[in-house]
Order: C-alpha cells, then sequence, then structure tokens
C-alpha cells in the first residue's frame, strides 16, 4: 500500500501486527517469527497497541473487537495517527503551517524522493510531477473517505478550479470512444477528465481490458512495446492458456501505460505486497531492459519486481476463473514453478 511506504517503521510495525492478528490468533513468539523481528521487538509493539485499546493481551492476542469491530477502520485510524502521515498530509494539500519542523520534513523527503516528489516549507506544498499529486490525491480521497467515484472527481474538479493542471499525452488515449463514454457516466465538464480516466481504470480491471484491446486495434506503439516484452517474456516464463495469457498482457500494458504517464516503477510495485525476487526475474529483467527502450531508466531491481508481481497476479487471476480441474491443476503447476523458480 503507498500509504505504508510513507509512514515511520514502528507503524509500519503495528500494521503489520494488527494484520496478523486480524487473520490468525498468535502468541509474541509466532508473531516474532512471522515478522522477522526480535521477540523483544514483537512485545513492545503489541504492548504499545495495547496501551491505545486496539488489542487485547492474551495468550494468544486478539483484536478488541468491541472497541474496534472494523479491523478496515482500525487500519485506517493506525495510519493516519503517524506523525510523518500526518505531516504529508499537510503538504497533500496545502495546509501546512510556518512552523514545520525541517528535520520530520527531511524524514519525510527520505521517503518522497522515491516517488520523485519532495515537500518544501516555503511553497507550503508537495513538489514534483502534477500527474503523481494528482493520482496521489485521489487515491486519498478514495482511502480515507466515503465519497462515491463521481464523488472523488467533483471534490478533486473543484479542489483545481482556480489552479493550473497538469498536462496529459494525448497519445496514450487513441480513441475518445472510451473517454466520452466516461465523461457522460459521471457528468465531468473540466480539463482533469484523462487523469480521473487513468484512475478509474486502476479500480475497473474490464475497463482497463477494453483500453487496452483500443490500443491493440489501433496497434499503437505502446501497444507494439507491450507485446515485444511479452514475448520476450515468454521465452523465459511459460504462460499456459488463453486467459492466463491474456491477463498477463493487460497487466503488463497497466505497467508501461504508467511508466509512460510518467510514473516510478515504485508506485506500480506498492500495489503488492513486497517480497523476495527469484534471481530468474533479475536476469529476464536486465535482457527487457536491453531490448525495450522506454524501460532503460527503471532501476533492475523495482523491474524484477514488477515482472514477477505481474506474473503471479495473472496466475492468480487465472486459478481463480479457470472452468476445469485440469486446467486448474495446469495452472496451479506452472504458478508454483513461478513462486520456487530461482
Amino acid at each position: 500500500m503507498i500509504w505504508q511506504f510513507i509512514i515511520r517503521k514502528k507503524t509500519q510495525g503495528y500494521l503489520q501486527l494488527l494484520e496478523l492478528i486480524n487473520k490468525e490468533q498468535y502468541t509474541i513468539t509466532e508473531m516474532a517469527k512471522q515478522l522477522k523481528v526480535s521477540i523483544r521487538t514483537a512485545m513492545r509493539y503489541s504492548d504499545e497497541l495495547q496501551q491505545k485499546g486496539y488489542v487485547i493481551k492474551g495468550k494468544p492476542w486478539r483484536i478488541n473487537r468491541q472497541h474496534h469491530p472494523n479491523f478496515l477502520e482500525l487500519h485506517r485510524k493506525v495510519l493516519t495517527e503517524d506523525p510523518r502521515f500526518k505531516l504529508f498530509k499537510q503538504f497533500l494539500w496545502q495546509q501546512t503551517s510556518a512552523d514545520t519542523d525541517y528535520t520530520k520534513m527531511r524524514e519525510l523527503n527520505r521517503q518522497l524522493i522515491h516517488l520523485n516528489l519532495w515537500v518544501n516549507r516555503r511553497a507550503g506544498r508537495l513538489l514534483g510531477d502534477p500527474g503523481i499529486i494528482l493520482l496521489l490525491q485521489l487515491r486519498y480521497l478514495r482511502d480515507f473517505y466515503y465519497f462515491e467515484e463521481g464523488e472523488v472527481y467533483q471534490q478533486i474538479e473543484q479542489y483545481y478550479k482556480d489552479q493550473p493542471t497538469p498536462s496529459v499525452n494525448q497519445v496514450l488515449y487513441p480513441d475518445k470512444v472510451l473517454i466520452s463514454r466516461f465523461i457522460e457516466k459521471f457528468d465531468l465538464q473540466g480539463n482533469l477528465t484523462e487523469f480521473f480516466f487513468f484512475d478509474h481504470l486502476r479500480y475497473h480491471f474490464q475497463s482497463f481490458t477494453e483500453f487496452y484491446h483500443c490500443h491493440q486495434q489501433y496497434q499503437t506503439d505502446l501497444y507494439q512495446e507491450v507485446r515485444k516484452a511479452s514475448r520476450i517474456i515468454e521465452e523465459t516464463i511459460a504462460l499456459e492458456g488463453e486467459l492466463l495469457r491474456s491477463t498477463f498482457n493487460v497487466k503488463l500494458f497497466d505497467l508501461f501505460f504508467g511508466l509512460s504517464q510518467g510514473l516510478p516503477i515504485l508506485l506500480f510495485n506498492l500495489k503488492w505486497k513486497q517480497g523476495p525476487v527469484p534471481s530468474s526475474y533479475d536476469h529476464l529483467s536486465r535482457e527487457v531492459k536491453r531490448q525495450i527502450p522506454m524501460l532503460r531508466n527503471c532501476q533492475n531491481e523495482g523491474l524484477a519486481l514488477a515482472l514477477k508481481n505481474i506474473v503471479v497476479a495473472s496466475h492468480q487471476v487465472a486459478l481463480k476463473t479457470t472452468p476445469t480441474l485440469d486446467s486448474s491443476l495446469l495452472i496451479q503447476e506452472r504458478y508454483q514453478t513461478v513462486l520456487l523458480s530461482d
């Protein structure tokens, strides 16, 4: 999750601990093993969460359901209480004060620089790529307010009413039919419709698939690059079945489309939980970068993680929707190979 990347390490530990306790009842020793921290650290985090009234001590520990029956709300509460996140929120919405602490700003900037962003006290706002800032604002409203999707767009339209709006690479939108349908559905009128459409696509896989097929129909340069990368990857990783192959191509297109919008690859990878990447993906990443010019500025480890995430996510989709037992077992076999290969 993007916000967990911004918050302090201690708050990240709190959230990881709460997720474990919410899924299953663990002892301190078991939690320490799962989180890969010392028993002392796990005990300290648990005691601090107990003092806040979020968990109940015991053997095993458990969530305090009496005061926090909704785990998602508890997750949001812990996240928004983080001092670094509070500071980020102030700069995101230009609500800073003149006495903002420089040390805290530096700590925040150490994280934001990986997203090509930074904060400045004199400016009083988040600086960097305007498109990335806009997408973070959209994401914030989605995650922390109970707005319908159309209301999110209306809020942002109002916020940017008297402000300059980011520019969009029109080449990435070869056919206006899908955008026109989107504009009509949400009754949008401003200059931010392409950004709203991009945001919409990231939450609606079927719509993104239609968008991919639009690029396929027009044989755009972006589509050709994705197909070239797909062929390189399939020389190393077997994608059995049309469903798996199609899902993989759409998710790969998602990566390329985001990079073409100027989004850092880290933003793409933060959609998934981070984990170890087999060395085979490192070699694959280097080969794809060598043959696809638009990927050459990506860090190799970031691209390797993205490719692994795309392959794993595509297998998961295929497993959930596969029509027969035989095909399911075949995909499952390939999926295990993907996870274990090195």
